[in-house]
């Protein structure tokens, strides 16, 4: 089966990121409006948010190597547990093994400096997106690029987390077949 065609949106420039940005605090009484203005910015700047999350990793990962690289294989181990836990009749007893064990040797705080490595981009592209007030260029420039045929890779990840993807339904589809 043959995945989505996906699309890299451009680059914004620095002073449309943030120098020239209008920020203002959301509508927070109003979710919809919130939501729209959220979603519009990380699809608007959705490189941007990228590459801003890829340095903060790196700079993150870079500054503890063996803390970050050892909270990656015990996360890689409990997501694969989890993941055999859906397949077998042993239930969460695989992954609550791989946690608490891995909390005993004292690797609790490897596991979160590494989770603290994903959280802070998310958070902060969040808080951003949140308070970007668009202006008119961005409003324009998302209307046109909205007539895109070929999606890009934030709008797949709007649509699987809004359930409006087909391609994802047709993945739990044949999960459920088999």
């Amino acid at each position: 089966m043959e995945g989505p065609r996906v699309e890299i949106a451009p680059f914004r420039t620095v002073a449309d990121f943030v120098s020239d940005a209008n920020f203002t605090s959301p509508a927070v009484g109003d979710s919809a409006r919130w939501y729209n203005r959220v979603k519009q910015n990380l699809l608007y700047y959705q490189t941007n948010y990228f590459i801003i999350f890829a340095f903060i990793t790196v700079c993150y990962s870079a500054m503890n190597l063996q803390k970050y690289l050892t909270g990656m294989f015990i996360l890689s181990l409990l997501l694969g547990a989890i993941s055999f836990r859906d397949r077998t009749q042993y239930g969460p007893a695989p992954a609550l093994a791989i946690g608490i064990g891995a909390g005993l040797m004292g690797h609790g705080p490897a596991i979160f400096y590494t989770l603290c490595s994903f959280v802070i981009p998310v958070v902060f592209t969040f808080v951003h997106a949140s308070l970007r007030a668009r202006n008119m260029k961005n409003k324009m420039n998302s209307a046109v690029e909205t007539l895109r045929v070929v999606p890009t890779p934030m709008g797949h990840l709007i649509e699987c987390v809004e359930g409006k993807s087909s391609w994802v339904r047709s993945l739990s589809i044949e999960g459920k077949t088999k």
